[in-house]
């Protein structure tokens, strides 16, 4: 079975991953490989025969001109064959590559969020980028070369064997010597080899938020080596191939030599066979310069070998993201109403099956139409149970209802379609301005995208730019303050105008005049839709229909602004610190 499961990890599971016309260039390369390599191998026969007519005085000028002949075409024939198959393999390879990331792209946006809680960015980018761009090199070249320097020497060694079975028996001995070595160097560093991914995502990790706390480093004047996570990721990289090296650079110098010793084994033994006049001399010559170019096509095994643990530990990687299992939902569609009602009933979760829970028991019923806002203490579990609306996760137990229907009965699709969502961290693409809204509403009309920015309170800033719509943003092109992002993402929320709105108020971290423009432009997104709001400002909720106040995953109290107020329980606390901050934020 463990067998049966590791041959799946490898080779098959691969091309099982890659469309069908992907495969069959790769299939064809190793075709043009194979003829290729025994096309390498005519011209020492011709040379053979050649030996062979001049010793028994059998070869004349016509005999000797065809020989030629057949030698020059097999070279030209064997380069077309070389150009071909490199080609069709190169782009086999990348075409499956691209496959293979469209495949893990398209199935980590339908699996559960709790995969990038469990996995860092450094290790993500590790599959999608370095695992899979491993396969290139294995499928451009190492596939067409492994599969001929497996075919060919077989063959080869057959036509060896008719030739003189003493000399072909003495050929063996290197190629056994080979093997064994080879499956000991695979032993020895097998346990080495599979910790590199780990020390890889761990790097990559370190490196990605010394990037991001490039600031903060500058400012306290750190440096690379103040930083634990990634000096201790460096030297864990470097300290995996000392030891890697250390145990598997005797053996593979060894095997080095052993793939280049062929003639050591034929040159003595062939003279003695033909000193005892069991060889002839046209054989023995033939021999020795099979011992040098027979045993030098296992280089490529040799390669093949030594990089194999580190493909197929990717390809493994690649496979148990592949195997976690995609978000499903049923068949029941949601009506098209303006405002829909929610309803969390008894509801546990935990991000993982080891960790506690953020939510015990949570019940709430969230009406149609109204502002519904979520308060509490950081950590107090109140944004989780505003992202299981949606299905980032699913609930450990308990339901969640929308108009009565349990949301695992509703079509992902139907869901998403009800539903927008505004972060605290507004994100945008490396795109226009234009092409960041519209991802509100695929197919909307100009019109539709510009009225949705003077509603987001930003049409003004926009058009102010150099390009205006088409300007680009991200790291190559216009760079908007925070509040700026936030109207944008408002925007296409309006562009989408879905019937609930989950909110993580986005106006903690921005200056008055643009909270000012953000609540202008929620007023246009809210209006008459079910809104869920994280807040944070509490004077931004006081008008809410309805304020659930979250402490240490539960709900310990609701109603409305002021009779939180007046019941001086938990809400009240938490009004009477906010102002005490708020006023002297206002003195200063």
């Amino acid at each position: 079975m463990e067998k049966q499961q590791k041959e799946e990890v490898g080779i098959r599971y691969l091309l099982a991953l890659a469309d069908r016309k992907h495969k069959q260039k790769i299939y064809i390369a190793m075709v043009c490989s194979v003829l290729a390599g025994f096309l390498a191998f005519v011209p020492f026969v011709c040379i053979y025969r050649c030996v062979a007519a001049l010793f028994h005085h059998t070869g004349d000028f016509k005999t000797i001109l065809s020989l030629g002949i057949i030698t020059l075409v097999s070279v030209v024939l064997r380069f077309i064959l070389l150009g071909s198959g490199m080609a069709l393999s190169h782009v086999g390879a990348y075409d499956v590559l691209y496959s293979v990331r469209t495949k893990i792209c398209n199935h980590i946006g339908k699996i559960n969020l709790g995969f990038f809680s469990e996995n860092s960015m450094g290790e993500v980018k590790r599959i999608l980028m370095e695992d899979v761009e491993r396969l290139e090199i294995f499928l451009a070249h190492q596939m067409p070369d492994v599969v001929a320097a497996i075919v060919i020497p077989v063959v080869v060694l057959i036509y060896l064997f008719t030739i003189s079975v003493p000399m072909s028996l003495i050929l063996m001995v290197p190629v056994i010597l080979t093997f064994a070595l080879m499956s000991l160097e695979m032993f020895i560093a097998r346990d080495v080899v599979a910790q590199i991914p780990t020390i890889v995502g761990r790097l990559n990790s370190g490196i990605l938020q010394f990037i991001s706390g490039m600031t903060v480093m500058k400012t306290y004047n750190l440096t690379a080596d103040s930083y634990d996570n990634y000096r201790d990721a460096v030297t864990g990289y470097n300290d995996i191939w000392v030891e890697t090296s250390k145990k598997i650079a005797p053996i593979s110098a060894i095997l080095k030599c052993l793939v280049e010793s062929g003639v050591l084994f034929t040159l003595p033994f062939g003279g003695y066979l033909y000193v005892k006049g069991s060889l002839s001399m046209e054989d023995y010559i033939f021999f020795l310069i099979m011992g040098i170019v027979f045993l030098s096509s296992f280089n490529n095994i040799l390669n093949f070998a030594q990089i194999f643990s580190q493909i197929s530990s990717g390809i493994e990687r690649v496979r148990d993201v592949m195997e976690i299992p995609e978000t499903t939902g049923g068949s029941t569609k949601l009506p098209a109403d303006r405002g829909l009602s929610i309803e969390l009933r008894d509801v546990d979760f935990a991000y993982t099956e080891e960790s506690t829970d953020v939510l015990h028991h949570l019940s709430v019923t969230i009406p149609k139409g109204k502002l519904t806002a979520f308060v509490g203490a950081s950590g107090a579990g109140k944004t989780t149970a505003a992202q299981l609306i949606p299905r980032f996760w699913d609930v450990n137990a308990g339901h969640i209802y929308i108009e009565g229907i349990d949301i695992r009965e509703i079509p992902l699709a139907d869901l998403m379609d009800h539903m927008s969502f505004v972060f605290q961290e507004a994100f945008v693409l490396n795109d226009t301005v234009y092409n960041n809204i519209v991802i509100g509403k695929q197919g909307a009309t100009e019109e539709e995208v510009y009225q949705a920015a003077k509603a987001a309170q930003i049409h003004d800033f926009i058009v102010s730019l150099p390009e205006g719509y088409q300007t680009r943003m991200g790291s190559e092109g216009v760079k908007f303050s925070g509040g700026e992002r936030q109207r944008l993402c408002i925007a296409r929320a309006i562009l989408k105008d879905a019937p609930i709105i989950v909110f993580d108020e986005a106006t903690s971290f921005t200056d008055g005049e643009n909270e000012h423009k953000i609540q202008m432009a929620l007023d246009q997104l809210l209006e008459g839709k079910t809104t869920i709001m994280v807040a944070h400002r509490l004077h931004t909720i006081m008008n809410a229909e309805q304020i659930c106040v979250f402490r240490d995953g539960e709900i310990v109290e609701y109603g409305k602004h002021q009779e939180l107020v007046e019941q001086q329980g938990e809400y009240a606390k938490l009004w009477a610190t906010y102002s005490e901050v708020d006023d002297d934020d206002e003195r200063y």
